[in-house]
């Protein structure tokens, strides 16, 4: 195809924009703006969903990507080890097997659509990510503003 900008910036091979976007120069050289990138993700996240292909490495990465977790905590989703995840994103275009092709589809489709028990799993996921890597909030800071900002008592 050669008909719009190939919009490679979202992880695929293979979209293409006819507009939503303006190329401009940047001071490190040819730079492109998206318009409402967090939509037109949602949307490619729902065609790819939507397509009778096989879901390959670089669609379970965008997903991944588009509902924020790591590898670790799809494999859980997915009843695979996380080794698993990690090859068939390094495969870009190699499918996945059958059975988590079908449950990432319904996954992601769960979560996308708000169902509440699929963004409880999310909400949980990545919080077992953010204790497991150390990344876990170790304490809150609450300021006030009593005519200059300063911590508010515990």
């Amino acid at each position: 195809m050669t008909d719009g900008y190939h919009y490679t910036g979202c992880g695929l091979d293979y979209v293409y924009l006819l507009n939503g976007y303006a190329l401009h120069e940047t001071d490190h050289g040819p730079g492109v703006s998206i318009e409402d990138a967090r939509r037109l993700h949602e949307r490619v996240a729902l065609d790819i969903i939507g397509d009778a292909h096989p879901l390959r490495g670089q669609e379970v990465r965008f997903l991944r990507g588009m509902m924020k977790v790591s590898q670790e905590g799809l494999a859980r989703v997915l009843r695979q080890r996380r080794g698993s995840v990690a090859r068939w994103e390094a495969e870009t275009d190699k499918p996945i097997p059958g059975a988590a092709d079908s449950a990432l589809r319904m996954f992601y489709a769960l979560k996308a659509g708000g169902h509440e028990m699929a963004v409880k799993v999310v909400d949980l996921l990545q919080e077992i990510d953010d204790l497991e890597h150390g990344l876990a909030k170790t304490r809150d800071l609450q300021l006030r503003n009593d005519g200059t900002w300063m911590r508010a008592a515990a």
